[in-house]
């Protein structure tokens, strides 16, 4: 004897469970007419194992249709960015903005302005700059990223790969620099605040990208769209500021009093600094 039994809600697939004959009798009541079934064919076991089957097939149809879902594209903004990559690139961030801070305060104690915790602020600083990188390593490197390379997402076949893998190149560039810079000495007051603005500029860019992927995502309706529009202004203002730290009065100024990039070691890292964060503020300008 055979049952069809088919989901309300229409499914891809139409499930079909073929019963077979067993020893037990066991009363069954179906819906119409009340039937009462004492034949053999129907156990308890039967019965709980077939539905364990029914509803792990379900479970993992309904699995693979997400996971399907979030890798392709999602409609709006960055179309080919699913959720998964998104929240990739909000972790990339968060480890370059732990970095771009721990630099701050690795620059604010080598101001000596503070005795007694100026120590305290480079310690805490270097620590934030061990633990982006450990972060970025994780995210790069990590089990999650080695599923979705396994799974055809690889740089050379997927476009929207290539560029999470071109954005986490530029971003550990800047993390580099920034290790480096904490070791070094002999940086003037001055260039140490430009350096600062410099950081708080691409700060700004990854905040906003962390608020326009946010509205991307379409998870707020109402919302989404004011955030998407703030993240925009914010990264257009951090590009405004990485262009007047590096082009303005201040920094002409300087050039002209003898701290050009040939003349001036201090300087030439500063350039060498500014170059590699408006790599990443231009890749977060362009996110696909």
């Amino acid at each position: 004897m055979m049952y069809v039994f088919q989901e309300p809600h229409p499914l891809p697939i139409n499930f079909k469970i073929e019963w077979k004959v067993c020893n037990d009798d066991l009363p069954v009541n179906l819906k119409k007419g009340e039937v009462n079934m004492r034949k053999k064919g129907f156990t308890s076991k039967t019965v709980l194992f077939a539905t364990c089957m029914m509803l792990s097939f379900l479970l993992i149809s309904c699995d693979s249709m997400n996971m399907k879902k979030d890798d392709t594209a999602m409609g709006g903004a960055h179309a080919g960015h699913g959720m998964t990559m998104h929240h990739q690139h909000q972790m990339l961030n968060h480890a370059l903005g732990m970095a771009l801070q721990g630099s701050n305060l690795v620059m604010i104690g080598q101001m000596d302005m503070a005795p007694g915790l100026d120590d305290l602020t480079i310690d805490h600083g270097k620590m934030m700059l061990k633990d982006a990188r450990a972060m970025w390593n994780e995210t790069m490197s990590g089990d999650s990223m080695m599923k979705m390379h396994s799974s055809g997402m690889s740089p050379a076949d997927d476009p929207a790969m290539k560029y999470t893998h071109e954005l986490a190149e530029a971003q550990i560039k800047v993390i580099d620099l920034m290790d480096k810079h904490a070791n070094m000495k002999g940086h003037t007051m001055g260039m140490h605040h430009q350096h600062l603005l410099l950081n708080h500029a691409l700060e700004m860019a990854i905040e906003g990208s962390d608020m326009d992927m946010t509205g991307s995502m379409g998870m707020a309706p109402g919302v989404d769209k004011g955030a998407m529009k703030h993240g925009s202004k914010m990264i257009k203002n951090a590009e405004k500021l990485w262009n007047e730290v590096m082009s303005g009065s201040d920094m002409m100024k300087m050039h002209a009093e003898g701290m050009s990039p040939d003349k001036h070691k201090g300087m030439a890292f500063t350039h060498e600094l500014s170059e590699a964060q408006l790599r990443v503020l231009e890749l977060i300008k362009n996110m696909p």
